[in-house]
């Protein structure tokens, strides 16, 4: 018996379990009532089956590039997975300056399988979009399938679908470096084949390992077209299957339509014909890779042929590379230089590069638009930034001349169009290109201030106010340069084809922001290396429905009044900031530039100031210089700029090394005038016109010539002599300078000093010597006339004595002179002197000599003082002790007596006679207080 299940019984039985009957009728109640809750949970689970189905039906019915494009005759696949290709973010339409990203996605594809293999079988590659043309509603699109399944791929599918139109160029790099924002824009329309179908089978699909299966489908766009020119998603839809399982795959790119009425936007294609400076200052280039560039094949050759083929195209032409054809184009050949050979590998004229020089200068005589760069393609804001304003005016200018001899042209004045780096200037640089007369300068468009609220691309031409008046920039975009550029032919990169598709739909998407024509630049990149065809596909893109080409002189780059910017506000990025050449290296760049520049009236002085012989000599240093601070040395690179400014500043040292003069260390004068010898040398192999300059540390005493000029021919010697001029006796410091006819000094090193030694009195010693010797004759001749004076001789005694008197005793008083304290009559107002001043009291003398005079009446010596008026007693007065005397003739020279210290007042000797045997009088001792 089975479970679940019972028989009648008359009487109660175990069951078939050994279990009692009322345990039996229990379980089956049980499972009876299990079954029927089973029913019913059983019949809720296929409601809730039969809801979500409905649900994943009309999702899948509502989800766009999946149903809604599907063939009516396959299934529709599972979860589709992406594999795009991660691409580049480009700034909206409104004047935005954003940075780009590395690559541009154009065909993407997406694969979907009803198998939960992530990779995807099967690969959709679009390799070329043929656009329609204006009024047109044809596209066609090619490319190729592949796989990577091992499976039997059958039964496959292709169809092309179109979305709505992308509303703006943000929205358009959203679109292409997304695949699945790709696939999930708005819904897809397919559209109507040639044969009215929808989709179209293929016959050869693809196999793991074998070459990719080539595809073409064209598609009608119908008779709707945008209001004026309109940019839409496009879709490769493929599906097929794979062993036992569906699977679909898509690409997508972007199609331009416009109306035949449509208004285009010009857009100036300017297209860089330079290359890393390779031209040294003693003729040679550095390598021989020009050959390969100029040659049919090359990369220069590719870029010349893609203009022509395609213009209008204005070229910017480096003048550098100009003169490094010619050189190659010389009939005797040139060289190049190579390690180890210091005259460098000698080769054959070169007839690419004579070609490619013909080339250039049919382009500009057919009309075509050509401006020079920069110089050695200098680095213009780094220049102006370490304030080497010399050699900016140089690059600017000597471009302009270079590249107009080439096209044979005028150079112009004012008014050039001047392009720098990268289009990257700041508000400084952008001044000083105004200051040197520039009319257009080519900027990148992130060097502009946003606008808040436009939606849209502007025009191009901005009038920028500089300190020296008005300058017109034109803004080149950023993301059609990027765009242009990417494309490198590796394998990772989308085809040329696809990222073509990717470039119209850009210039068609400035056309539809806004219907009103709004002139554009597009500036290709400097180092461009177009592979193949590239080149000239860009350029062909640029001639489309949507844009037409022009040249910067085209009058629609007019600045309009609105569109006027104070130079101040234009930005300059960090980043391209630190990108410049750092100031100390040009600094040393700098350095060498000015002695080379001073080396100009050495080599070429009148009468051999030439343009030919400055051309020869000093412009190869020049230019070699200006090209060591080009962009192209910007960081790695700047190991070549060193190469190069060092082989200058070794030319530069020979030459001036090369002059020297040679002095002795000391020259000995033995008169006034004397000459000094000195050589000069030239050991160059040039002629050179040097300039001597003398100075001296005292000029006032060591006089010499200022400057001399002396001429030398190559290797050989000159001996000078020059006169100086010594106004005295000592030791001279002689400095001998070498200079150039400008004044400018030839040598870092301190100048020849020579030591000059004069032991010639000077004129004022002479002088002084000769006033010495004639105050001594004056003296001379003084003393011997006060001798000759009559009045000498008058006051001198007679020595004849007289026979009425008696002779005369020394030994008498009367005969003798009074003594110095007697009273003399006639000697009243004796002469005063610092030891007896007139109208004082006199002391007591205190030696034992003292100058004799007369004492005046009344003078006591023992008290030292006179009690008597000062003048003493009128002549006649009798004094105490003798008669009355006549007065005398007194001479009234002062003579030394003995003096009288004290003791009774002296008795005139005249009154009284003498005695000899009397005592003398005693002395009067003062004693000290």
């Amino acid at each position: 018996m089975t479970r679940g299940t019972t028989a009648p019984s008359p009487g109660p039985e175990p069951s078939g379990d050994g279990r009692a009957p009322g345990a039996s009728q229990a379980r089956w109640t049980a499972d009876a009532s299990r079954v029927r809750w089973a029913g019913r949970g059983r019949a809720g689970h296929r409601l809730v089956l039969a809801l979500a189905v409905l649900v994943l039906v009309v999702l899948v019915e509502l989800l766009p590039g999946s149903a809604a494009t599907a063939d009516p005759t396959r299934p529709t696949g599972g979860t589709d997975s992406s594999t795009g290709i991660s691409g580049l973010s480009t700034p909206s339409s409104t004047g935005r300056s954003g940075s780009s990203t590395s690559a541009v996605p154009i065909a993407t594809t997406i694969t979907s399988s009803s198998s939960s293999d992530p990779a995807g079988p099967i690969t959709v590659t679009i390799t070329e979009v043929t656009q329609p043309v204006a009024g047109g509603s044809t596209v066609a699109v090619s490319g190729t399938l592949s796989t990577s399944s091992t499976e039997t791929i059958s039964d496959l599918w292709m169809s092309i679908s179109l979305s709505t139109a992308v509303q703006s160029r943000g929205q358009l790099a959203t679109l292409a470096g997304d695949a699945r924002a790709a696939a999930g824009h708005s819904r897809y329309e397919k559209l109507r084949l040639p044969n009215g179908e929808t989709a179209q089978s293929l016959t050869d699909p693809p196999v793991r390992g074998a070459s990719p299966v080539p595809f073409q489908i064209t598609g009608d766009l119908g008779t709707t077209a945008a209001t004026n020119i309109g940019v839409y998603p496009l879709q490769i839809r493929v599906s097929s299957l794979v062993g036992a399982r569906t699977v679909t795959a898509a690409a997508y790119s972007f199609v331009v339509r416009s109306r035949p009425t449509a208004v285009r936007t010009p857009v100036a294609v300017v297209l860089p014909i330079a290359d890393r400076p390779r031209l040294r200052s003693d003729g040679l280039l550095t390598d021989n890779q020009l050959a390969t560039d100029v040659s049919p094949t090359g990369r220069l050759s590719r870029l010349l042929d893609a203009a022509t083929a395609h213009p209008p195209v204005t070229l910017a032409v480096d003048p550098t590379l100009v003169q490094e054809l010619v050189l190659m184009s010389r009939s005797q050949g040139y060289a190049y230089a190579s390690p180890g050979s210091t005259s460098g590998v000698t080769a054959r004229t070169n007839g690419d590069a004579s070609y490619f020089l013909r080339r250039l200068a049919d382009y500009a005589a057919a009309g075509g638009s050509v401006i020079a760069l920069p110089y050695g393609d200098a680095d213009l804001a780094a220049l102006v930034h370490a304030r080497k304003l010399d050699i900016v005016n140089y690059a600017v200018k000597t471009g302009e001349t270079v590249v107009a001899e080439l096209v044979s042209r005028q150079p112009q004045a004012a008014g050039a169009v001047t392009y720098p780096a990268n289009g990257q200037a700041d508000s400084q640089t952008v001044d000083v290109l105004g200051q040197l007369k520039a009319g257009t300068v080519l900027l990148d468009d992130r060097e502009f201030p946003l606008v808040a609220g436009r939606r849209y691309t502007p025009a191009a031409a901005v009038t920028v106010t500089t300190s020296a008046g008005p300058v017109r920039a034109l803004r080149a975009d950023h993301t059609l340069t990027a765009l242009a550029g990417a494309y490198t032919a590796s394998t990772v990169d989308p085809t040329a084809g696809a990222q073509l598709a990717r470039f119209a739909a850009e210039l068609g998407m400035i056309s539809a922001e806004n219907p009103t024509p709004r002139p554009q630049v597009l500036i290709l990149p400097r180092d461009w290396n177009a592979p193949g065809t590239w080149a000239e596909q860009v350029l062909g893109a640029v001639t489309s429905a949507a844009t037409a080409p022009t040249t910067l002189d085209d009058p629609a780059f007019t600045p309009t009044a609105q569109a006027v910017l104070p130079v101040s506000r234009l930005v300059y990025s960090a980043d391209a900031r630190s990108a410049e050449l750092p100031a100390s290296y040009l600094d040393s760049v700098s350095t060498v530039w000015s002695q080379a520049q001073a080396l100009g009236p050495v080599l070429c002085a009148p009468p051999r100031a030439t343009s030919t012989c400055v051309e020869r000599e000093i412009n190869p240093m020049t230019n070699a210089l200006v090209t060591a601070s080009s962009v192209w040395w910007r960081g790695a690179g700047r190991v070549d700029g060193v190469s190069l400014s060092q082989q200058v500043d070794g030319d530069v040292s020979a030459i001036r090394n090369g002059i020297r003069v040679v002095a002795s260390r000391s020259v000995n004068l033995t008169s006034r005038h004397g000459l000094v010898p000195l050589t000069l040398e030239n050991t160059t192999q040039r002629e050179v016109t040097v300039v001597l300059m003398f100075s001296s540390t005292n000029r006032a005493r060591l006089r010499s010539p200022v400057r001399q000029v002396r001429v030398l021919p190559p290797g050989q010697k000159a001996q000078i002599e020059f006169e100086v001029d010594a106004e005295g006796a000592g030791t001279f410091l002689l400095e001998i300078d070498r200079r150039n006819l400008d004044g400018q000094r030839l040598s870092t090193e301190p100048p020849t000093r020579v030591l000059v030694r004069s032991t010639v009195y000077g004129a004022i010693a002479t002088g002084i010597t000769f006033v010495a010797i004639g105050l001594l004759g004056l003296a001379v001749l003084l003393r011997f006339a006060r001798r000759l004076r009559p009045s000498a001789r008058r006051h001198r005694p007679d020595p004849t004595p007289d026979a009425s008197l008696p002779p005369h005793d020394p030994y008498d008083p009367v005969d003798s002179p009074p003594p110095a304290d007697q009273y003399q009559p006639a000697d009243q107002n004796p002469p005063a002197d610092r030891h007896h001043p007139v109208g004082r009291h006199d002391p007591a003398p205190t030696d034992e000599w003292a100058p004799a005079y007369p004492a005046p009446a009344g003078y006591d010596p023992g008290h030292g003082y006179s009690t008597t008026q000062l003048d003493g007693p009128e002549p006649g007065h009798v004094p105490t002790g003798g008669p009355a005397q006549p007065a005398r003739d007194v001479d009234h020279r002062r003579e030394l007596r003995p003096a009288h210290h004290g003791g009774p007042a002296p008795v005139n000797p005249i009154d009284q006679p003498y005695d000899r045997s009397a005592a003398p009088p005693p002395r009067h001792q003062r004693s000290d207080p």
